[in-house]
């Protein structure tokens, strides 16, 4: 048994007690149906005013998922949430790497895309950091909490009860993609499933090799704080973004920004298997 798979064993060993399907299913749907009831809650209660209160609110809500989860686990698992991460606790230093690996690769590309499309600072820098420091931990707390339940749980847990990487990494970047279904992409719908699938197979490898969740929490961190603060797309979360989005453009337009997207996960992917090698 090499290391990488020594590592993966004593990440999914915790899995192996209670890995039965209806369990996972089970704990899959509590957590998915609190993150909807916390997000519901908060918009009824709070009544967000203008959009940057209502994107934090959304972002927010995904303590509901974390909240669900950690129920889960230990109504049907008997175990806790950190069990998700690793043996041995959130390692900083591999989350650290998978920050600085996906915000690099994220602002070298994103950044000069902007520029030349001839993006304008919009309500000053000063403005714009202020947001930066307001939603940076609720992007954390969103990333994090989509982490734990795809790769961490629904990974950790179809491992532990099928032998087959097919299974494992295949059906939670699935599931992963089709939460990012979008239908008035119209035909190009279908391709940001596939992208968002990507992502997933790409933090469900690295995870698998680290026998860690702790790097994919970092890539994920990173991937939506750059395309929150750097490059968002016109819709409910381009409040925070540095410059205004572009407005939106035609099928064609949209289907290469996709694909460019793509290719970026690949990058990082690639940069980050090559760093942890070397």
């Amino acid at each position: 048994m090499t290391p990488a798979e020594r590592r993966f064993e004593a990440w999914v060993a915790p899995a192996r007690a209670r890995a039965e399907l209806w369990r996972t299913a089970a704990g899959f749907a509590l957590a998915f149906a609190v993150w909807l009831a916390t997000a519901l809650a908060l918009a009824l209660l709070l009544d967000p005013a203008g959009p940057k209160a209502a994107a934090l609110l959304y972002l927010l809500s995904f303590a509901g998922m974390v909240g669900g989860l950690a129920l889960a686990l230990r109504l049907l698992h008997r175990r806790p949430l950190a069990s998700l991460v690793a043996p041995q606790g959130l390692a900083m230093r591999r989350l650290a790497t998978g920050v600085a690996v996906a915000g690099g690769v994220g602002l070298a590309t994103s950044i000069p895309v902007a520029l030349a499309a001839g993006a304008q600072v919009r309500g000053g820098l000063l403005v714009w950091i202020g947001g930066a420091a307001a939603v940076l931990p609720a992007v954390a707390l969103q990333a994090g909490a989509e982490e734990l339940l795809f790769r961490g749980y629904l990974q950790q847990q179809l491992a532990a009860r099928f032998r087959s990487r097919l299974v494992w990494m295949l059906a939670p970047a699935v599931g992963f993609g089709a939460l990012h279904f979008d239908p008035s992409l119209g035909a190009n719908a279908g391709l940001l499933v596939a992208a968002a699938a990507l992502i997933g197979l790409a933090y469900g490898d690295v995870t698998a090799r680290e026998g860690d969740l702790s790097p994919a929490i970092g890539l994920h961190i990173a991937n939506n704080a750059v395309a929150i603060l750097f490059a968002p797309p016109a819709g409910p979360l381009d409040a925070f973004g540095l410059w205004a989005p572009a407005p939106p453009g035609g099928p064609g337009e949209v289907t290469v920004g996709i694909l460019g997207s793509m290719a970026v996960t690949l990058v990082v992917w690639g940069a980050y298997c090559a760093l942890r090698r070397g």
